[in-house]
């Protein structure tokens, strides 16, 4: 929790700097491309996360990755991030700000879990049932997790609906504990 509201807090101010100067599109895509390497090479994120590695090596490295990709604004939110001893946090606020940018463009970040493949037009169809029920655009991404057995799972922001074969059986596991038998 408190890693949150600690990335709340960079993310408001990263959102409203970007938003001021215009670069909501490119400061999300820029930090996305940080993220995506921290989560993608654990080597770098277990430097990147260690708190005895100087905040200019961290910066460094990530300069040198980055290759001139990243424009003054991210640096600066990076930096103060790093320079605060807060790098743990940095998916998270860049998760944080990509929700910030999603709601100020009303859009909507769905997932849909599946236990085989669905279907082109079944998931258009979610889609359009989606954004009519919510009144926003939705950004869907089907995900196949054969542990469902049967049925989906929708998860939309922090709300999830869940019609998974996994869960109906779970609920009655639960309720064969609870039965007393005479």
């Amino acid at each position: 929790m408190a890693h949150e509201l600690i990335a709340d807090r960079y993310a408001q101010a990263a959102f409203e700097a970007a938003k001021e100067a215009g670069e909501l599109d490119r400061t999300l895509q820029q930090l996305a491309r940080i993220g995506t390497l921290l989560a993608d090479h654990a080597e770098l994120r277990e430097l990147f996360f260690n708190p005895d590695v100087d905040p200019p090596d961290k910066l460094g490295i990530l300069e040198r990755l980055l290759t001139g990709g990243w424009s003054d604004l991210v640096r600066s939110i990076v930096t103060v991030v790093v320079n605060r001893g807060r790098a743990e946090a940095l998916p998270e606020v860049i998760r944080a700000f990509a929700a910030k940018v999603d709601e100020d463009r009303g859009r909507l970040q769905v997932t849909i879990r599946s236990a085989r493949p669905l279907s082109s037009p079944l998931v258009s169809r979610l889609r359009t049932l989606l954004e009519q029920r919510e009144r926003k655009e939705i950004v869907l991404r089907a995900k196949v997790e054969p542990d469902l057995i049967g049925g989906v799972q929708i998860l939309l922001d922090h709300r999830m609906a869940d019609s998974s074969v996994s869960r109906q059986l779970e609920e009655l596991r639960e309720q064969l504990h609870t039965v007393k038998v005479v």
